[in-house]
């Protein structure tokens, strides 16, 4: 049995001792040093800012200009949820219903966008004067938007008022006040009131003339506008001398090609064909049939609900063509 050497034992029992201490020493760093990471991040997420309004309408209004529309809509549905726990005098409420209505413009839901403009509206009605400018904005998109969901009635009222404003605050032969006699004129169509349209329309068509030019695209549009407002009341007469010009005025613009000019000759072909006259019958045969040709070469889908449209016309007007009959 061999002797151990007192020494060599004790040296073993302190290399055991100082390792167990060492072990210890590392577990104790290891755990001080996981206690002081767990503390550093809990510091980290302590001190990461909470989302604010002004972060999220941040984010929306750089996602809106980047085209990035649903991100968008989220972020500042996530800021209305924020503003509606502020103030009721607080202005970030209609300015982020503002902005909602904006975005659901332009993602076609325009109910949802029209309930937003009109809370937004009157929440600036209560911290806004009468006209002030960014009030005024807010009424005119509102008008649109009425527009778009065929509230009619409303969207006049609120153009009427707009209107008053440009006329004061601009001139009343301001580009803008064309723009909104157009649209009090498309809202008082659709309510059959052709005769209190045709005010508006040729006073816009004045405006456009001054501040364009007298062949300009604006002024052939208004043009058509009208002769369609004459057209409504029976006048064919001051209907048709309006439709030559407008015609006149496209095919110069656009070509005779062109989809535009083969609406107008539908337009001018309508007019002439509704009086009693064989010569003006026969003249609005060849223009029907021009534009009907014209608008089949059309590719996009309105080009094909055009087609059907004037061709309906034609057919009740003039009688159907050959090639419809043999279809039948």
């Amino acid at each position: 049995m061999p002797v151990h050497d007192p020494s060599s034992v004790n040296d073993i029992m302190n290399r055991s001792k100082k390792s167990r201490r060492n072990r210890t020493c590392s577990l104790v760093v290891a755990l001080a040093v996981g206690c002081m990471f767990q503390a550093t991040s809990l510091c980290v997420n302590a001190s990461a800012p909470e989302p604010t309004w002004e972060s999220y309408h941040k984010h929306g209004k750089d996602n809106f200009e980047s085209g990035n529309l649903e991100v968008a809509l989220k972020d500042f549905q996530k800021a209305l949820d924020l503003a509606e726990k502020f103030p009721e005098n607080d202005p970030r409420r209609g300015k982020t219903l503002n902005n909602l209505a904006t975005v659901y413009d332009n993602l076609g839901k325009y109910s949802e966008a029209c309930t937003s403009a009109e809370l937004s509206f009157k929440y600036g009605e209560k911290l806004m004067q009468p006209e002030d400018p960014v009030l005024m904005r807010r009424l005119d998109f509102l008008a649109t938007l009425y527009l778009k969901t065929n509230q009619f009635a409303k969207s006049q009222t609120a153009s009427e008022r707009y209107l008053k404003f440009i006329e004061k605050t601009k001139s009343p032969y301001d580009k803008e006040c064309a723009r909104v006699l157009d649209n009090i004129v498309v809202a008082q169509h659709a309510l059959k009131k052709s005769a209190e349209a045709e005010p508006s329309a040729k006073r816009a068509l004045t405006i456009w003339e001054r501040t364009t030019s007298e062949e300009s695209k604006s002024v052939a549009r208004e043009l058509s506008v009208i002769a369609g407002l004459q057209l409504d009341q029976k006048k064919y007469a001051e209907a048709e001398v309006t439709s030559r010009r407008a015609l006149g005025l496209f095919t110069h613009l656009y070509g005779k090609k062109d989809q535009n000019t083969a609406v107008a000759q539908a337009s001018l072909a309508e007019i002439l064909a509704r009086q009693d006259s064989a010569e003006k019958k026969t003249e609005a045969d060849a223009l029907f049939k021009q534009s009907i040709a014209t608008l089949k070469r059309g590719k996009s889908e309105q080009s094909s609900k055009v087609t059907a449209s004037v061709t309906k016309v034609y057919n009740e007007l003039i009688g159907p063509t050959p090639e419809t009959t043999a279809k039948k």
